[in-house]
């Protein structure tokens, strides 16, 4: 039986994030499915906002907030821009930003060599780390111990991709990672591969659940980095943003505020030390 706690909070994440859709339609600007702004002086944002700390909707508001958020706000500020979110499911992030619907997917997306066949990216500007979340005791903290399971993770990203990979693993695609946690506690998973810090959020969320960080090497397919449509002019523009902000310590501030100072040193402090993030 799953913790009606967490149970509370994924509801209530779900709810606002329908409001914030349904919101979204009434005035027009961050409807999914609205033809993009001509004007100079928008920037529509393509998010999927079930993804803790990154993005999603503050509980009880229309708010959206988290790490790519305020990224995505700062971008808007440095370009002069008004900046409005557009919220859909992962899988359809990149039909829409093809489609025109939106001029940049700022949402925890991995420059995949798939993904460069139609897009555009920035360089990285954050290198995840990736872990199993279980329920507590189980001890699943390899891919090894998943064969013979089954396994979620979120519809459309490199984690179901990585499930697969490994082999032997029952893979299950779910529209979003708080329904990729339910189904762990409701025993109807045994384990689900998400983003550490976003684990982090999750575990802190609820007491029967455990993670186990990956000692898995990061590569650049598995950065998060900022998506364009093909053949834009802003990617160097959008790209010397990224560069003065881990500069000028706003990356530094802006981390420390959704995933906390201890949190943040760790990061630093290993990504210092990657040959790809030199």
């Amino acid at each position: 039986m799953f913790s009606k706690k967490l149970t509370k909070k994924l509801l209530a994440l779900g709810a606002a994030a329908m409001l914030a859709l349904a919101a979204a339609g009434c005035g027009g600007s961050d409807k999914a499915d609205a033809p993009k702004e001509a004007a100079n002086g928008k920037l529509t944002i393509a998010i999927n906002a079930t993804f803790p700390p990154f993005e999603s909707v503050k509980e009880g508001t229309h708010d959206y907030v988290g790490v790519d958020i305020d990224i995505a706000r700062y971008i808007g500020q440095k370009l002069g821009k008004e900046v409005t979110f557009t919220d859909m499911k992962f899988a359809s992030l990149v039909p829409t930003l093809q489609s025109g619907r939106a001029d940049m997917i700022v949402s925890a997306i991995s420059p995949t060599d798939e993904r460069k066949e139609v897009l555009d990216f920035t360089e990285p500007y954050y290198y995840p780390m990736k872990a199993i979340i279980c329920q507590k005791g189980a001890g699943y903290d390899s891919f090894e111990k998943l064969k013979g399971q089954k396994a979620g993770a979120s519809m459309g990203t490199t984690y179901v991709q990585e499930l697969k990979d490994a082999g032997g693993i029952e893979v299950v695609e779910l529209d979003n990672t708080p329904l990729v946690v339910q189904d762990i506690l409701n025993g109807r998973l045994a384990a689900g591969l998400f983003d550490a810090a976003q684990a982090a959020v999750f575990i802190s969320q609820n007491d029967k659940l455990e993670m186990h960080t990956l000692n898995l090497p990061i590569v650049y397919a598995d950065t998060f980095a900022i998506a364009l449509p093909k053949g834009s002019k802003d990617v160097a523009t959008v790209d010397g943003i990224l560069k003065e902000m881990q500069k000028n310590g706003e990356m530094h501030k802006i981390l420390v505020k959704h995933l906390g100072e201890t949190a943040t040193k760790q990061y630093e402090e290993a990504i210092a030390k990657l040959e790809i993030a030199k």
